[in-house]
């Protein structure tokens, strides 16, 4: 759809859409909707006005309101509740498939939590030694965690890394049942480059299936990787991880890479069946 005026304001402060616009009402009613969305004035967890006001307020029938509603539902931008209203969605979770290091590239929002399930310093199979470039003397720390949305879990991750370069992951999952929010690579000197892995579906055993709350031997996506950081003698592995993703609520993508020309990144989302589980999972802010 070609973009054209949105709305504007009268001299009393009402939005006003452009009706001699080639654009449908509707269409603009949801940008306009979506400009105050993305500029702060409803921001997650907020309901919208109902559409009575919202008809009233910019001139249109419910049906306009309606339309536009819907695009924006459809967007993921607002989750509309029946019997209760429609309320700003959180931003969507979309993510590159990975080990937990992909996890902690960026500061966590309070309902995004990754629990630690086990730390340990491990004696691993030599496959594993290899990918991380560590010989048989070095410590191999194993971390398992699962990283849980509004309480809906998603995905467990079994890490290893070599010991004495995850000092401070290792004190913080020690010290703590979740890793803290705020923790990231880039505070400990850690850039992450590029990473091999594969996608193979796979069934849940029942460790994994009491975790997700799912039948045992319920689909998952298995993702194997290794994680690469930047050094100053180039890339070096830094996590070998194993991560099984719940195949009913999450879907896979390939995506060229916007970092690397000719590259291929795996991206995980959640499904619409998962929109709605964690729609009902917290209620929405009130305040």
């Amino acid at each position: 759809m070609p973009r054209g005026p949105v709305s504007s304001r009268n001299a009393t402060g009402a939005d006003v859409l452009d009706r001699s616009s080639f654009v449908p009402l509707y269409y603009q009613l949801q940008e306009s909707l979506k400009e105050h969305i993305e500029s702060g004035t409803w921001r997650p967890g907020d309901m919208l006005p109902s559409e009575p006001e919202l008809a009233r307020r910019y001139g249109v029938s419910r049906v306009v309101v309606r339309q536009a509603l819907a695009i924006l539902q459809d967007d993921r931008q607002v989750i509309r509740v029946q019997g209760r209203g429609t309320f700003v969605a959180e931003p969507k979770l979309d993510t590159r498939a990975g080990g937990l290091s992909r996890q902690l590239i960026v500061p966590r929002t309070p309902d995004v939590v990754i629990d630690v399930l086990d730390v340990r310093t491990a004696r691993v199979e030599p496959f594993i030694r290899r990918q991380l470039g560590v010989d048989e003397r070095e410590r191999v720390l194993r971390l398992a965690t699962a990283l849980s949305v509004r309480g809906v879990p998603l995905a467990i991750t079994y890490s290893f890394f070599r010991a004495e370069d995850v000092g401070w992951l290792e004190d913080a999952a020690q010290a703590s049942p979740s890793l803290a929010g705020g923790l990231v690579l880039a505070d400990h000197g850690v850039v992450l480059e590029s990473s091999t892995l594969s996608i193979e579906t796979s069934q849940c055993g029942q460790f994994e299936a009491d975790r997700f709350g799912i039948p045992h031997r319920s689909a998952v996506f298995l993702v194997l990787c290794t994680e690469l950081r930047h050094t100053a003698d180039g890339a070096r592995p830094f996590e070998v991880a194993r991560v099984e993703y719940r195949g009913d609520l999450l879907q896979f993508r390939l995506e060229v890479s916007d970092q690397q020309p000719g590259a291929i990144d795996a991206v995980w989302a959640l499904t619409d069946k998962a929109d709605g589980r964690l729609a009902d999972a917290v209620p929405p802010r009130r305040d």
